[in-house]
């Protein structure tokens, strides 16, 4: 008996750990994130003590050890150093995730003496620790719901946190209805635990309601044809393999309104060219890589494309920026978006003014600037939010464009360098959700994974195969209007902050009462 009791909370922070992972490794495998979160709430409510609080933080460490497994693969590849350099590095960013992940279950085991309603500190806290504490990989509880659409639709109203306290009423929801915890006889659920339940089946009824309305305002939209190329743009023959498929692509009628290549498919060009016709003057006003390169001579339709800009001399550059172009049929450059949200240690390196050795351990081949004001690229009829890899993951950067009135979001990406299958998934995951709370198209355009097309209730209605070289067609609605999410920016997180305070409050209140019926009995 004892050594099933000993046996017994190391199971359980296995499990635990495991549930909540599993979305993140196959992602139809939504409830048992539901199970993971109810099981965590289990472990803490009514306890507390340096025990349990380290179990929560083991199981943590677990959950997101096993939904990131790849990430000292992929440091390592950046420091072009061995795996156990990488694991190295990856041991404090891990921890601080699972700290991240486990603060809400921390908070609801000194709040809550009941499981039924400890959802509701621990969603309260979720979403505020997701909004303020940031992350390399900027993943949220509330994305490995996006199989299941009906249940993240809310994000359009509440924001990309929002989905993580759906999915902690969801939690809240089973703790109630499956009779999990036992609860003195003839006690009444208390109102949290009703809540959950009320909540949860609102979010879908809004969920069914909301897919509809979406439906049909893309159906009644109109269109643009889109292509959207995939190919490697670090192949030696990359750009004739661009070309090649772009201009099959634009062989049958009707041509494409407008064609996509991916990040880092284009040259290095001086500021305030505006041509590419001209080889000698694109040589001029170029460096390496790639200098003098004309992406796409005598184009039959506009292309959109990864390059860089620079500033100042070419040999020394002041400033350079990732950007997408926008060539039109004539060669000209007809429009260009610096890129606003780098990758961290790819593009730049964090707390590298503190800690100045990090240079040693990431090479940075070139040290990119952060670009200004969020431009909308206007092409016909079409006004592209663009955004270059690590940016469709940034809820801020497409909010931004949406609010400049773009009313389709393209993503060009560069994702090469991940040679994990799970790691182009999880980016396309974490980027899925800004179509919903925009209620725009996301159309991707990645050299290696994940190409697709996610609609505007954030369903992917079209991808190709992983590592493929070909192009995917699609016509998509361009749509308009602004969500309530994207005109209350962090409103939900604000309020669910205020409620934190409320709940605090409203224990420190009950002490005094409850020492005074204390003595009175």
């Amino acid at each position: 008996m004892r050594v099933a009791r000993w046996l017994a909370v190391p199971v359980a922070i296995a499990s635990t750990a495991a549930l909540v992972a599993a979305p993140w490794l196959r992602q139809e495998l939504v409830a048992a994130g539901w199970l993971g979160v109810a099981g965590g709430l289990m472990l803490v409510t009514g306890r507390r003590g340096w025990r349990v609080e380290l179990a929560v933080l083991t199981a943590s460490v677990l959950a997101i050890a096993l939904a990131f497994h790849w990430t000292p693969e992929v440091l390592a590849d950046a420091m072009r150093s061995s795996r156990l350099v990488g694991f190295g590095f990856a041991v404090p960013i891990v921890l601080w995730d699972a700290c991240r992940l486990a603060l809400p279950f921390w908070l609801a085991g000194r709040l809550a003496t009941d499981a039924r309603a400890a959802w509701l500190p621990a969603g309260l806290v979720a979403v505020v620790a997701e909004r303020v504490m940031p992350g390399v990989f900027p993943w949220k509880l509330g994305y490995s719901q996006l199989a299941w659409p009906l249940t993240v639709q809310s994000a359009d109203i509440l924001g990309p946190e929002g989905p993580t306290f759906m999915l902690f009423a969801a939690a809240g929801s089973l703790v109630t209805l499956a009779g999990l915890v036992p609860h003195p006889a003839g006690r009444r659920p208390p109102v949290a635990a009703v809540a959950a339940i009320v909540l949860t089946a609102a979010n879908l009824v809004y969920g069914f309601v909301a897919i509809g309305r979406v439906e049909a305002s893309m159906a009644a939209a109109p269109r643009l044809r889109l292509v959207l190329v995939q190919a490697d743009p670090d192949r030696d023959d990359a750009i004739e393999i661009l070309r090649r498929l772009t201009r099959e692509a634009c062989a049958a009628l009707p041509l494409p309104d407008l064609v996509v290549w991916p990040e880092c498919s284009g040259g290095s060009y001086e500021e305030g060219l505006d041509s590419f016709a001209d080889e000698a003057q694109v040589f001029r006003r170029s460096r390496q890589p790639q200098r003098g390169l004309r992406p796409l001579p005598d184009p039959l339709c506009p292309v959109l494309l990864g390059g860089r800009i620079y500033r100042g001399y070419r040999e020394r550059p002041s400033e350079i920026f990732q950007a997408a172009l926008l060539l039109d049929t004539r060669e000209g450059l007809a429009g260009t978006y610096l890129k606003r949200h780098l990758m961290p240690f790819g593009e730049y390196l964090p707390w590298a003014d503190v800690v100045p050795e990090l240079r040693l351990y990431f090479p940075l081949e070139t040290r990119y600037d952060v670009g200004g004001e969020p431009e909308v690229i206007v092409s016909g009829p079409a006004r592209v939010g663009a955004m270059l890899c690590y940016e469709d993951m940034v809820p801020s950067a497409a909010r931004s464009l949406v609010a400049r009135s773009a009313n389709v979001l393209v993503s060009l990406i560069h994702g090469a360098a991940f040679t994990n299958p799970l790691t182009l998934r999880q980016h396309r995951l974490l980027a899925q959700s800004r179509a919903i709370e925009n209620r725009r198209v996301l159309a991707r355009a990645s050299s290696t994974g994940e190409t697709c097309v996610v609609d505007a209730a954030g369903r992917i209605t079209a991808r190709l195969p992983l590592g493929s070289e070909e192009v995917l067609t699609a016509e998509v609605p361009l749509l308009e209007g602004i969500t309530l999410a994207n005109r209350l920016g962090p409103a939900f997180p604000v309020a669910c902050g205020l409620g934190i305070v409320g709940l605090l409050a409203g224990r420190k209140l009950r002490r005094p009462e409850a020492a005074q019926a204390g003595r009175t009995g």
